[in-house]
C-alpha cells in the first residue's frame, strides 16, 4: 500500500496517521444570533490502526459518521474555563514569573498542536462503495495495460495522484518498487490488485455535524460582518479539520447566508442559489482545486460591495460601502503588480479568482490576513486621490500579499524549517515590483536600510533561518514580533545574494521551475532549492556547501572594519581589514537562550569587492576574502598616475617641505586630492553581501563620494559618516547643503542630508545648519516680496516629501544649553500660523501632522516657555478642527495627542500631568476613530510611566486591554508596552514590578482573551521575559520546563554521563570522604568545549589530550556507540574507533597554592570496555620549552578484562582534594590509547619519524622568526624578562625540593583508581637507566600528585594516597629516555 509521508512540523504527527485527501465544508450562518451550524465531510486515507485524530475547538460535535455509520469519538476542547488556570502562589520575583510564563506558554502551544477529536471506527466496515471498488479494478486493468506499453514503468492512479498532490504521498515507495530487487515491474503487476484494494479499504468518508455558538477566535462576528483570521492553529476553531501545515487537500465550500449579504471565500465561485428550505437565504458554492492547508481557508460575510478589476484580470476588489470611493482610487495600480508577477514567473495566477477584501481596522486581527486566493486587509490603507503619503506603503503591502499567493500558499514549505524560503521568495517578488514601478532608487534604498536593520538585530540564534531551535521548535511563533520581521528581511537578503552569485536570468529560471503547473509536488524545501541552485543556477557544490550552513542555518552577519593608506612611491593602496561577526560570542548569563551562535572567525564564502574611484575612472577589485585570518592587509594597485609636480627649493622663509609659514597647509584628511589619484573608495558597492561595513577614508574623499557618486547607497553612507565627524569644517556643511538643494538627487537621501544639517548645527559652526535649512525652505515655500508662506502646492511629489521633513529637522537643532534656538521655535510657529491649503488639490493632513510632531521635538527651556501658550493654542485649534471635519484616518488628531504628551513630559514641573490626562482621556471613547482611541491609550500609558513608574504603567495596560474590544487594538497596546519595558527595565533590579502586576500579566497570558488572540498572548509572554532581563522570544526556552533544582542536577550530570545509549553502572555505595566525586569538583555550568580547544583563560595552559582505542574483539554495537559519542577527531594511523578529549594541565607556578578546579576546563568521559581488552597508555612530553632539551616516553600495559573486576566498579572518575601541583615542565601532548594486543611502538615507529619531521620544521620556522626579530628591542626585552622568570621558577622549585627532602622508595610507589574502578599501580623509574645506553636526565625524587582518576600527568610530580590500594592488576612503567640528535645530523 502506498503510505502517506510521515507528518512533520508543528503538527507533530497530526491526524494520528491519517492523510486528508479532500474536504467539503457546508455551513449556515445566522448573523443575528451569531450562530454557525452545518457539517464537514473529510475524505481520509487511514493507517492500519482503528482510530484517527482531528482538531476541533470551541464547538459542539453533534455526531460523526464514518462511511455512513455512526462511530464513537472522544472530544476534549483545548480551552475550558478560566477557573482551570494554574495557581500562581509560587511567584516571588521577576525570574520566577518569567519561568512560569515559559511553562504556561509552551504547554499551551504544545497542547494546541495535538489533535483533540479522537474518532474510533470498526475495521470490519466496508470500503466507501462497491462501485468505487469496481472503478478501482478497472483503473488497475488500465494501469496494467499502460505498464506493458511503457515497459513496466508504474503509472499512478487517480487516488495516487490525489495523495501525491496533497501531501506528497508515496513517491519514494514507488521508486523503491521500481528499483528494488531488479524486478520492480513484475512485483507491481503481482501485487497491484492487492495494493489498490487495500488502499481503497483504508479510504474513509468522515461526516461531522457540529454547531458553533458565539465564536471568539478563528472566526469573528463584528456587527453585521463575519470574517475569519489566519491565526496560527485557529482554523479548527470554526470547522473540524487536521490543522497542520503538512496536511494539504482540495476543498469544496458551501455557505448559506441571508440574501442581503455576500459570502466571499476561497477558489472560484461556481454558482449561488436560493435555499430550498428558506427562500430568504442564499447559498454560495466555491471550489478550490489546489491542495492547501486548513489555515488558508477564509470566509467573509457581510453587506459587501464588489468591484471587478477593469483591466481584464481575474481579480475582484471588495469592501464595505463607505470605503468604495477610496477603493477605486487605491487599486488603480494593481494590474501592474499582477501582470509583473505573471510575466516574471511565466505562469498565470494559479488559484483562480483573486479576491481582496478591505474591512475596518477595528474588525481585523491583523493588518493583512492571508488565505488561498483571498486576502483580508485593514481598510485604513485605502486612500483617495488627495492623499500622498499613503500611496507607497499601500502599494507595497498589496504587492507583497499577492506574491504570497505564489510562495506560501500555492507553493508551501515542506517543513517548518523551510518557511524562511517561501517568505524570502515572496519578499523578493515584492522588491521586483518596487524596482519596476517605484524606481530602482526606491528599491536599492529600502534594501540598504533593511540590511542595516538585519545586521543590527542578527545577534542571537533566534534569527537563524533554518535552524530547528529557531523555527520548528517554536510552534510557528518565530514569525511574530520583531524577530519575525528581522527573519523576513534576512531571508530576502540571502536570496538576493544568491541571485547576484548566479545571475538574474538563472534565478528567474529557478522560480519558474518552482511555480510550474506540471511540477510534481507543491511543496518546497531548502534542500530542493539548494539542488536547483546547483543544477539551474550553475553554482558549484563547494560554494553551496559553505553558503547555506553559514547564512541559512546559523546567525550573525560579517562586520568589516577597513582603513586605507596610500603609498605614493608604489602608487599602491594598502587596505587594512578587520573581520568580525554581529552574533554574540556567548549568551548573557541571565538569558534563557542557548549559545547557538558562531564567532566571526569561521568566515563566510566568497570575496568582497572594492571599487576604487580614481582620476581616470572607477575600477572594481574583488580582493577582500570573507574567510581566513580575521586581520588582513590587502594591497590594491592604482591605475591612474599623478602628474609630475615641480619641486621648489626651500628658502629661508619657508619650511623644508616648500610650504610657507603663513600659508594654511591642508590636513592629512583633506590632502588626498592633491597627493593621490584617489577620489573615493567604496566597499561592496553592489550589496553582494549582507554585511555591516565600517570604512575609514579621508574627509575629502567622503565629500567627493557625496557630490559625485550617483548611487543612493553611496550617498547615504557618505552622509552618515559626515554627520558624525567630531570636527566639522565649512566644506562638510556646504556639501550637505548643496546636496539638499540638488533636485536631481533621490528625495529620501535629501531628507537624510536635512537631518544631518540639523545634527551638525551648533554654536561652534554658528548654527550654519539651521540657517541653511530655513533658507532652503523659504526659497521654496515663501513669497520673497512679503516674506510669508505661499499657499500649499504639492504637485512636485519628491519636493513635497523633502519640504515636509524640514520642520522636524529644524526642531532637532540644539544650542549650547541643549535647548532649541529661538529662531527654530519662531519658524515652526510661523509655519503653523500661516498654513494655507486653499487651491491645493491634495490634502495637507500629513503636512500639518509633521509640523505638529515637530513641536513635540522642541526643547523649550526657560527662554522658550514664553512660546508654550502659543504652541498649545495652535494644537487645540487643530484638534477642534479635526473633530469638526474629520481628516484622513484621524492622522492629525493622533499627532496632536502625541505632541501634547511629549510637551507634558518635558515641562512636567510647570504643567500638572493629571490635567493633561483628563484632556486626553475623552479620546478613548468608542465614538472616536479606532486609531485615535488606541493612540490615546498608548499616550496615557506613557504618562503613567513617566509619572508613577513602570509598575503603574503595566497595571494601566492590563486595565485598557480588558476594556479594549478589538483584537488588533489589544495587540497594539501590548507591542507598545513591550517597547516601554525594553527601554525602562534596569538589569538586576527585581523590585521594578510588583507581585500583583506580575500575577495579573500571567492571568492575561493564560486567559481566554489571549487564547483568542495569539499575537496578544505572544507579546504578553515577551513582556514577562524582558522584565526578567531575557530575550523577547520563545527561542531557547525548553519545550518542557523543569524546576530549577532539577535543571541544575541535569546540568551537573552532563559532565559525568558517558553515553546515554549504554546503561551506566551505579557508584560504589561507600565512597571515601577524602575523594569527592566529579560532580562535586567540576563546575556544573559554562559552555562546553570541543575536543581540541584549549582553555580560554588569559594565561597559557598546558593541554592534556586523551585518546581511547578499543580492542579488535569489541562488539560492533559498542564500536558504533563509541563512534557516535566521541569527543574529537579520529587518528588516521589507528585502526578501530577511538575518542579523544582535552584537559587543561596545571599552571606553572602554582606550587604553594591548592588546586582550584573551577579555574580549569576539564572534560570527563567514562567508557565501558569489552571483555579481554588490554590497555596501553603512552604519556609523552613532546616539547619542554627552553629549559628541557629532551623528551621522555612512558609505556604501560595492563590486562583490563572485565571478568577480573566487580560488576559495580564502573564509577565515575575520582579527583582527590587537597592536591598541590608543583611547578615543572610544560606538557603539550599526553595520549592514552586502548589496544587489543600490545602497546604501540611509538619511539621507533612511524609516529616518531613524523614527529621529528614536524619538530624540524618548527625549529626552522622559529629560527627564521628569531632572526627577523633579533633587531627588535621590544622582542629582546620580552626575551630577557622571560629568561629571568624561568630562572626564578627554577630557583623556587629547587628550594622547595631541598626543604622537603628526598623521596623514600615507599613514596615512589602509588596507585591510581581508574574510571572503571581498576586500581593501577604506578612505579617511579629507578635512577639507573632502563633499556638505554645513556643515563636518563636527572629528575626530582619528590612524588607528584595525581589530579584525576584518569591516567594523567601533572606538571612535575605526583602523590597519591596508598591507603586504599587493593590487590588489583598493576601497570608497570618502563622509562625510555629519548636521545635528541644534533640538528646538523
Amino acid at each position: 500500500m502506498a503510505k502517506a509521508r510521515k507528518q512533520k512540523g508543528d503538527g507533530g504527527g497530526a491526524g494520528g496517521g491519517a492523510t486528508v485527501l479532500h474536504q467539503k465544508l457546508c455551513v449556515s450562518i445566522d448573523m443575528e444570533n451569531q450562530l454557525i451550524y452545518g457539517y464537514t465531510e473529510i475524505k481520509v486515507l487511514l493507517a492500519d490502526n482503528d482510530t484517527f485524530a482531528l482538531h476541533a475547538d470551541n464547538m459542539t460535535i453533534r455526531s460523526i459518521l464514518v462511511d455512513g455509520e455512526t462511530v464513537e469519538f472522544d472530544y476534549s476542547p483545548h480551552w475550558k474555563n478560566e477557573g482551570d488556570q494554574p495557581n500562581w502562589s509560587s511567584i516571588s520575583c521577576l525570574k520566577t514569573a518569567a519561568d512560569a510564563a515559559c511553562s504556561t506558554y509552551t504547554l499551551a502551544l504544545n497542547r494546541e498542536s495535538v489533535p483533540n477529536l479522537i474518532v474510533s471506527y470498526e475495521r470490519s466496515v466496508k470500503s466507501i462503495t462497491e462501485q468505487q471498488v469496481e472503478e478501482n479494478s478497472e483503473r488497475h486493468e488500465e494501469n496494467s495495460r499502460m505498464l506493458e506499453e511503457h515497459g513496466g514503468k508504474p503509472v499512478q492512479t487517480s487516488d495516487d495522484q490525489t495523495v501525491n498532490g496533497c501531501n506528497g504521498s508515496a513517491v519514494e515507495e514507488q521508486k523503491e518498487r521500481e528499483n528494488g530487487n531488479g524486478n520492480g515491474s513484475e512485483k507491481v503487476k503481482e501485487n497491484g490488485i492487492e495494493t489498490e484494494n487495500e488502499k481503497v479499504k483504508n479510504i474513509k468518508l468522515v461526516h461531522i455535524d457540529y454547531i458553533l455558538e458565539k465564536a471568539e477566535t478563528g472566526i469573528h462576528f463584528v456587527g453585521n460582518v463575519l470574517h475569519s483570521s489566519s491565526q496560527i492553529r485557529r482554523a479548527h476553531c470554526w470547522f473540524p479539520c487536521i490543522d497542520s501545515t503538512t496536511q494539504r487537500c482540495p476543498f469544496d465550500l458551501e455557505f448559506t447566508v441571508s440574501t442581503d449579504l455576500i459570502a466571499v471565500s476561497n477558489g472560484d465561485l461556481l454558482y449561488q442559489v436560493l435555499s430550498k428550505e428558506d427562500p430568504s437565504k442564499k447559498t454560495y458554492v466555491y471550489k478550490l482545486n489546489t491542495p492547501v492547508s486548513a489555515q488558508w481557508i477564509s470566509l467573509v460575510v457581510g453587506p459587501l460591495e464588489v468591484l471587478p478589476d477593469r483591466n481584464d484580470i481575474s481579480v475582484s476588489h471588495i469592501c464595505l460601502s463607505p470605503a468604495l470611493s477610496k477603493l477605486q482610487n487605491t487599486i488603480a495600480f494593481f494590474h501592474d503588480a499582477y501582470s509583473c508577477y505573471e510575466d516574471y514567473l511565466a505562469a498565470s495566477f494559479p488559484l483562480g479568482l483573486y479576491k481582496q477584501i478591505f474591512l475596518p481596522p477595528e474588525m481585523t486581527v491583523l493588518p493583512t490576513s492571508l488565505g488561498a486566493s483571498t486576502c483580508i486587509f485593514s481598510s485604513d490603507i485605502l486612500h483617495d486621490e488627495k492623499v500622498i503619503d499613503q500611496i507607497i506603503g499601500t502599494r507595497i503591502k498589496l504587492a507583497y500579499a499577492l506574491a504570497r499567493q505564489w510562495f506560501g500558499i500555492y507553493t508551501s514549505a515542506e517543513e517548518p524549517n523551510d518557511e524562511w524560503l517561501l517568505d524570502g521568495l515572496a519578499g523578493f517578488l515584492a522588491e521586483l515590483f518596487i524596482k519596476r514601478f517605484l524606481g530602482s532608487n526606491e528599491a536599492r534604498y529600502r534594501r540598504f536600510k533593511a540590511n542595516c536593520n538585519v545586521c543590527e538585530s542578527d545577534v542571537s540564534g533566534a534569527t537563524a533561518l533554518s535552524s530547528p531551535a529557531a523555527s520548528s521548535d517554536l510552534y510557528g511563533t518565530q514569525t511574530i514580533g520583531s524577530y519575525g520581521k528581522v527573519r523576513l528581511l534576512k531571508a530576502v537578503a540571502v536570496l538576493q545574494m544568491l541571485e547576484k552569485q548566479m545571475g538574474p536570468d538563472s534565478f528567474r529560471k529557478i522560480l519558474q521551475v518552482i511555480v510550474a503547473p506540471n511540477r510534481a509536488s507543491r511543496t518546497l524545501s531548502t534542500k530542493e532549492f539548494r539542488h536547483l541552485a546547483n543544477k539551474v543556477g550553475n553554482l558549484e557544490r563547494p560554494f553551496l556547501k559553505e553558503f547555506f550552513p553559514r547564512w541559512v542555518e546559523s546567525c550573525g552577519c560579517p562586520v568589516m572594519r577597513l582603513g586605507i593608506s596610500y603609498s605614493k612611491k608604489r602608487n599602491m593602496i594598502e587596505l587594512a581589514v578587520s573581520r568580525g561577526c554581529t552574533a554574540k560570542a556567548t549568551p548573557d548569563s541571565d538569558s534563557h537562550t542557548n549559545g547557538d551562535t558562531r564567532e566571526g572567525d569561521a568566515g563566510w564564502p566568497g570575496m568582497m569587492s572594492v571599487r576604487v574611484h580614481e582620476t581616470d575612472g572607477a575600477y572594481d577589485h574583488p580582493v577582500l576574502p570573507m574567510a581566513g585570518e580575521a586581520l588582513q592587509v590587502v594591497e590594491i594597485q592604482c591605475h591612474s598616475k599623478l602628474a609630475a609636480k615641480r619641486v621648489w627649493k626651500s628658502k629661508k622663509s619657508t619650511k623644508f617641505d616648500g610650504s610657507d609659514d603663513n600659508i594654511d597647509v591642508p590636513t592629512q584628511e583633506n590632502r588626498t586630492s592633491v597627493d593621490s589619484p584617489l577620489l573615493w573608495i567604496r566597499v561592496d558597492p553592489e550589496m553582494e553581501y549582507l554585511a555591516e561595513i565600517h570604512f575609514h577614508q579621508p574627509v575629502q574623499m567622503w565629500i567627493n563620494q557625496l557630490e559625485k557618486d550617483k548611487d543612493v547607497i553611496s550617498q547615504s553612507q557618505a552622509i552618515s559618516v559626515l554627520e558624525k565627524l567630531p570636527q566639522l569644517s565649512s566644506a562638510v556643511i556646504n556639501a550637505l547643503n548643496n546636496f539638499l538643494n540638488d533636485t536631481k538627487a533621490f528625495w529620501r537621501v535629501r531628507i537624510e542630508a536635512a537631518y544631518a544639517l540639523a545634527v551638525t548645527a551648533s554654536e561652534a559652526t554658528g548654527l550654519a545648519g539651521l540657517l541653511h535649512l530655513v533658507k532652503f525652505y523659504k526659497s521654496r515655500r515663501f513669497d520673497a516680496d512679503i516674506g510669508m508662506p505661499r499657499p500649499n502646492d504639492f504637485h512636485d511629489i519628491p519636493e513635497y516629501f523633502v519640504l515636509e521633513a524640514i520642520p522636524h529637522a529644524v526642531a532637532l537643532v540644539r544650542s549650547s544649553d541643549k535647548n532649541s534656538p529661538k529662531e527654530a521655535i519662531e519658524f515652526i510657529i510661523q509655519l503653523l500660523k500661516y498654513n494655507d491649503n486653499n487651491g491645493n488639490i491634495y490634502s495637507d493632513v500629513y503636512w500639518l501632522s509633521a509640523m505638529v510632531q515637530a513641536i513635540g521635538e522642541l526643547e523649550l527651556g526657560q527662554q522658550g516657555m514664553g512660546f508654550l501658550s502659543s504652541l498649545l493654542k495652535r494644537i487645540d485649534r487643530l484638534l477642534q478642527f479635526d473633530n469638526f471635519m474629520p481628516g484622513y484616518n484621524g492622522v492629525l488628531t493622533v499627532s496632536c495627542i502625541r505632541t501634547l504628551a511629549r510637551i507634558a513630559r518635558r515641562v512636567s514641573p510647570s504643567i500638572c500631568l493629571d490635567r493633561i490626562c483628563e484632556l486626553i482621556a475623552p479620546f478613548r471613547n468608542m465614538d472616536k476613530p479606532w486609531k485615535v482611541r488606541i493612540e490615546a491609550s498608548r499616550v496615557l500609558i506613557d504618562l503613567e510611566l513617566h509619572h508613577k513608574g513602570l509598575d503603574a504603567a503595566l497595571l494601566l495596560f492590563l486595565k485598557y486591554v480588558d476594556e479594549e474590544k478589538s483584537l488588533r487594538g489589544a495587540t497594539k497596546l501590548a507591542v507598545h508596552v513591550l517597547r516601554l519595558c525594553q527601554a525602562s527595565i534596569v538589569p538586576h533590579v527585581n523590585d521594578q514590578i510588583s507581585l500583583t502586576t506580575l500575577i495579573g500579566l500571567l492571568h492575561l497570558l493564560a486567559g481566554a482573551k489571549a487564547y483568542n488572540n495569539i499575537f496578544l498572548r505572544h507579546h504578553v509572554f515577551c513582556i514577562l521575559q524582558v522584565a526578567a532581563g531575557r530575550s523577547p522570544s520563545l527561542f531557547g526556552v525548553p519545550k518542557v520546563v523543569t524546576p530549577s533544582l532539577v535543571v541544575q542536577d541535569i546540568c551537573s550530570d552532563q559532565h559525568t554521563k558517558a553515553d546515554s545509549s549504554i546503561p551506566q553502572p551505579s557508584r560504589p555505595q561507600e565512597p571515601s570522604t577524602s575523594t569527592p566525586s566529579v560532580r562535586e569538583v567540576l563546575p556544573t555550568s559554562g559552555p562546553s568545549k570541543d575536543a581540541d580547544n584549549i582553555s580560554n583563560c588569559s594565561e597559557r595552559r598546558n593541554v592534556v589530550k586523551i585518546k581511547v582505542k578499543l580492542t579488535a574483539s569489541s562488539s560492533k554495537a559498542s564500536d558504533a556507540d563509541h563512534r557516535g559519542h566521541s569527543h574529537g577527531g579520529r587518528n588516521e594511523n589507528e585502526a578501530g574507533p577511538c575518542s579523544s578529549m582535552s584537559v587543561d594541565a596545571p599552571m606553572v607556578g602554582a606550587a604553594t597554592e591548592p588546586l582550584n578546579v573551577s579555574n580549569h576546563n576539564i572534560e570527563e568521559q567514562n567508557s565501558c570496555h569489552d571483555r579481554e581488552s588490554r590497555m596501553s597508555a603512552s604519556v609523552s612530553n613532546a616539547k619542554l620549552m627552553d629549559r628541557h632539551e629532551f623528551s621522555k616516553e612512558l609505556q604501560c600495559t595492563a590486562d583490563s578484562r572485565l571478568d577480573v573486576l566487580p560488576k559495580d566498579q564502573f564509577s565515575p572518575a575520582i579527583i582527590p582534594l587537597g592536591v598541590v601541583d608543583k611547578p615543572g615542565s610544560q606538557l603539550e601532548v599526553v595520549s592514552t590509547s586502548y589496544d587489543g594486543n600490545q602497546a604501540p611502538e611509538s619511539v621507533n615507529g612511524l609516529e616518531t619519524k613524523e614527529r621529528k619531521k614536524k619538530d624540524k620544521k618548527d625549529k626552522k620556522r622559529k629560527r627564521d622568526e628569531k632572526r627577523d626579530k633579533k633587531d627588535d628591542p621590544e622582542y629582546l626585552e620580552k626575551k630577557r624578562l622571560k629568561k629571568e622568570k624561568k630562572r626564578m621558577e627554577k630557583e623556587t622549585a629547587r628550594k622547595l625540593l631541598e626543604g622537603e627532602g628526598g623521596a623514600t622508595p615507599s613514596e615512589q610507589r602509588k596507585t591510581v583508581k581508574t574510571s572503571g574502578s581498576q586500581e593501577v599501580l604506578l612505579a617511579r623509574p629507578p635512577a639507573a637507566p632502563v633499556r638505554s645506553a645513556e643515563p636518563a636526565p636527572s629528575q626530582s625524587a619528590e612524588p607528584a600528585p595525581m589530579r584525576s582518576s584518569e591516567p594523567q600527568v601533572s606538571s612535575k610530580e605526583t602523590t597519591v594516597d596508598t591507603a586504599r590500594t587493593a590487590a588489583k592488576p598493576r601497570i608497570k612503567i618502563r622509562v625510555k629516555p629519548l636521545i635528541r640528535k644534533p640538528e646538523g645530523s
